[in-house]
């Protein structure tokens, strides 16, 4: 069944990029954990396991708080949850900074992801100025 705001959610940039965030972090954390389940991430008592689990766990976060953004039907409220959107992508590169700081493999695609975060702040800086 169609649905109208689904279809806006998807022409949205910053919708778009926090789902392709979402599969970046979802496959660095597969790689570095030599694709445990995010249970045994959890679980674990390895602290790179528990980075990887923060990092997917966050990104996984970001994409709902835009929905949420999204269905606000008071401009305050909506620019308000806009607003708070920057403190789960500063979350993400700080989860990005941790794996850095540690012994891993892939530390490459850890740099892509902060580098994909910059661009996500970016569009969420334009984002914000758009509800104003």
């Amino acid at each position: 069944m169609y649905n109208p705001d689904e279809q806006h959610l998807n022409q949205l940039v910053i919708y778009q990029k926090s789902l392709d965030i979402f599969k970046l972090a979802r496959r660095i954390a597969s790689y570095i954990t030599n694709d445990k389940a995010m249970l045994s991430m959890y679980l674990s008592v390895n602290k790179i396991d528990k980075y990887a689990d923060n990092l997917v766990m966050n990104a996984f976060g970001l994409v709902p708080k835009i929905v949420e953004t999204e269905c606000q039907e008071n401009p305050y409220l909506k620019l308000k949850y806009a607003k708070s959107l920057r403190y789960f992508i500063d979350g993400l590169y700080q989860n990005c900074l941790q794996l850095e700081g540690t012994k891993i493999q892939g530390k490459d695609f850890v740099r892509l992801l902060r580098k994909e975060l910059r661009h996500l702040r970016k569009i969420h800086k334009h984002y914000v100025k758009s509800l104003l």
